[in-house]
């Protein structure tokens, strides 16, 4: 015991992340595990809607000894992985804190943009041609072929009436500052310091529209996607045992197709985050 006050930050281990979520789950002691008793305990949408509710990590560390120049919000990524997972890249955005080995933190210019195409199937698909074990290093990351902050200025190609890095900045913050700890994040994009509520079915739907949107930036055409998509079974079977078909492929390819009319015709592109504000 100390004689003064001393403000405790979480621990943030892999398991507690996952895409665009930085309160996936609860690090717990396993009661019957033999190995490896630290185990997650998933959020329910319920507790999501909570914007004080927090991941609870299974260690807790002194403020003081996290670098207090670090960046009010820091992002990061799995590092334990393989080609074969259901994704190999996980990322996510997350308020400053410890962070343990098990989910590397990377700094940019422009982190949201990043975050966006980490979490991608496009850039997903190429990382699975290089990762060869259980384990993302940097090493493999600085292979990739990403997109620069550049490629984001002037205007988006499918709406037209608003910047190309505006457009991917609104849903990276909807879908990362869900909590009162990410109000940081959102500020400095955005310049409003906002909780955005909770919503699964936007969620999956701005993911789909921020997937379509990197296909074409990537210029994949759609057999082309339609291919990458297929070379990812585990989320086709989740997908085929809950809806019956192929849905996070389906709407995808809904996106794509919506987008590239509003390129071919400048009738600009209508968002899923256009609907739920009207």
């Amino acid at each position: 015991m100390t004689q003064q006050v001393e403000r405790m930050l979480p621990l943030y281990e892999a398991k507690m992340l996952s895409a665009y979520d930085h309160r996936d789950a609860d690090v717990v002691k396993s009661a019957t595990a033999a190995k490896r008793q630290n185990q997650p305990r998933y959020l329910t949408d319920q507790e999501h809607l909570d914007p004080q509710r927090e991941a609870i990590p299974n260690v807790w560390i002194r403020e003081e000894l996290v670098d207090s120049e670090l960046p009010e919000w820091l992002t990061g990524f799995s590092d334990v992985t393989s080609s074969t997972n259901e994704r190999t890249i996980i990322s996510a955005a997350l308020p400053r804190a410890g962070v343990g080995h098990t989910y590397p933190l990377y700094f940019a210019s422009a982190p949201h943009l990043l975050l966006a195409q980490w979490n991608s199937f496009v850039v997903d698909f190429m990382a699975r041609q290089k990762v060869a074990g259980l384990h993302l290093t940097y090493t493999y990351l600085r292979q990739l072929p990403l997109l620069p902050p550049s490629r984001f200025e002037g205007p988006c190609p499918w709406t037209v009436l608003e910047s190309l890095r505006d457009w991917f900045a609104q849903r990276v913050v909807v879908l990362s500052c869900t909590s009162e700890s990410m109000k940081p994040m959102a500020m400095e994009i955005r310049g409003v310091s906002q909780v955005n509520p909770w919503d699964p079915a936007l969620r999956i739907s701005l993911m789909a529209e921020l997937d379509a949107a990197l296909f074409q930036l990537f210029g994949v055409t759609r057999d082309d996607l339609d291919y990458i998509m297929e070379s990812f079974p585990i989320v086709k079977r989740k997908d085929v045992a809950a809806h019956g078909t192929f849905r996070t492929k389906d709407m995808i390819l809904e996106v794509y197709d919506a987008m590239q009319v509003a390129i071919d015709t400048g009738t600009p592109y209508r968002s899923a985050l256009q609907e739920e504000l009207a």
